[in-house]
């Protein structure tokens, strides 16, 4: 039986939600998944109501970000039922896979890792609890990496396993919106203080230059946060502000329907580790910019699917825009070539079989911990 720990899953929008809901869906999928269990920290309880239904050979809990419930019911579960493993879906709850290893000996347990929340040294409980895991599962190679050099973990111990796109099928959405006149750029991020390496701003101080030579381009920006207001300042202040435009978040139809209708897409963030937006617009045959830094390299392959520039070097990014923007035949060469890689490396059933052999492994590896166990037991009783 297999326990899964999870942040958000069902009720946000981003690329760990995604990766959750692909993680579900895999196991759901699996053979011997009868009984397992999805508990997810974070989302509230009417979200998880209809992926139930879909997802019937799993149990899904949520906590509605209340820690304390979500602990408790971690632990009566462990006391009640016997686990082969525990996948723990955030660094954050890496000490409790600690704990339940602790209390289940033979139970395995591995933890998942995305980006910058490994790319640092962790400390305390944090720190044990990644170099106790049996295994560590890792979005992108870059940060199965940082988080070898940061925290001095054993290389052999990791799997990758790369995040992936299901192809959506609804029709498009018709968009009534100046922004969809003249060459239009978009970009799909979080703008959080906290986050500030996305790249948008770059692309807002490069506008000017990218406006005299491609004099009807507009961007298109979706996603808020705490650091929108500095971005709609930075455009007022360069001048672009009738150019610039600021949705906020918007449901999945009218995403599809505003990366159907964008030129381009870009995002030459520093702190990607891995860019599951780069996937969405590569599923549009979309042309792609982005920076040479963090997972991105390992999605957007530079002059084949994409561009990439180096993080914070608007010259560069400019001249990367302008170039995408006047050759609409080399914008379209890159989006099909993008289009291939997705249906290629990062689909649905290529994300299932990688995780169904992770957990074939590690099933066996706890398979072959019991009989030990047990044939110590039986020489003792000798």
């Amino acid at each position: 039986m297999i326990l899964a720990l999870q942040t958000t899953t069902f009720g946000t929008y981003g690329g760990i939600s995604t990766y959750n809901r692909l993680v579900c869906r895999a196991l759901n999928e699996l053979e011997d998944a009868e009984g397992s269990r999805v508990l997810i920290a974070m989302d509230e309880q009417p979200c998880i109501e209809q992926p139930s239904s879909s997802l019937s050979r799993i149990e899904l809990e949520a906590f509605s970000g209340n820690r304390a419930k979500f602990i408790k019911r971690v632990m009566a579960l462990a006391f009640r039922q016997k686990f082969d493993i525990a996948l723990i879906g955030h660094v954050n709850h890496a000490p409790l896979g600690l704990m339940l290893k602790l209390m289940q000996p033979q139970m395995r347990y591995g933890v998942m890792i995305y980006g910058i929340d490994v790319w640092r040294h962790l400390k305390g409980f944090q720190s044990l609890a990644m170099h106790r895991a049996d295994f560590i599962v890792s979005i992108s190679d870059y940060t199965r990496q940082r988080a070898i050099e940061a925290n001095d973990l054993a290389p052999e111990r990791f799997f990758l396993l790369p995040n992936a796109l299901e192809r959506h099928d609804s029709e498009p959405t018709r968009i009534d919106h100046p922004a969809i006149k003249g060459t239009l750029l978009l970009s799909v991020c979080r703008l959080e203080k906290s986050e500030q390496y996305k790249g948008v701003d770059k692309v807002i101080e490069a506008l000017p230059s990218i406006a005299s030579h491609v004099p009807d381009v507009q961007y298109i920006v979706i996603g808020g946060g705490t650091d929108l207001e500095r971005h709609k300042e930075l455009a007022d202040r360069v001048g672009v502000a009738e150019r610039v435009h600021f949705l906020g978040f918007v449901d999945d139809e009218t995403l599809q329907a505003y990366y159907r209708a964008c030129d381009l897409f870009v995002m030459p963030s520093a702190g990607e580790g891995f860019g599951f937006v780069f996937l969405e617009a590569m599923q549009y045959s979309k042309a792609v910019v982005a920076a040479n830094s963090g997972g991105a390299p390992e999605v957007v392959v530079d002059g084949e699917t994409g561009l990439l520039v180096e993080y914070g070097d608007t010259t560069q990014l400019t001249a990367a825009l302008i170039r995408l923007c006047l050759d609409s035949e080399f914008r379209a060469k890159l989006g099909s070539a993008g289009y291939k890689r997705l249906q290629e490396n990062f689909t649905f059933p290529k994300f299932r079989q990688t995780f169904s052999d992770i957990l074939k492994q590690e099933l066996s590896a706890a398979e072959t911990y019991k009989s030990r166990r047990q044939s110590i037991g039986k020489t003792r009783a000798v």
